[in-house]
């Protein structure tokens, strides 16, 4: 028994761009922090909404976002100074 496309999954609707075809720009992917800061960043990248309704949160991302954020806190336990990505 051959396993679906992940596209062709029932109740699965991929965005409109990957429905149309269009070439994704691979700068799409990525953004200068200091342009998010200074509100010159795209839209998907200044509104949280935006940005997570692209954003496919697997577990390493959750991980890596939850001790960023609790090392901002100040918690050290659990928690790495450096990453490497």
């Amino acid at each position: 028994m051959a396993i679906k496309a992940w596209y062709k999954i029932d109740g699965l609707v991929p965005r409109e761009d990957l429905r149309e075809g269009k070439p994704l720009d691979n700068s799409e992917f990525a953004v200068h922090l200091a342009q998010v800061r200074n509100n010159k960043a795209p839209v998907d990248y200044q509104q949280p909404e935006h940005f997570f309704e692209r954003t496919y949160l697997t577990k390493s991302l959750v991980d890596l976002a939850s001790q960023v954020m609790r090392r901002l806190s100040g918690k050290t336990t659990g928690t790495s100074a450096i990453f490497n990505l």
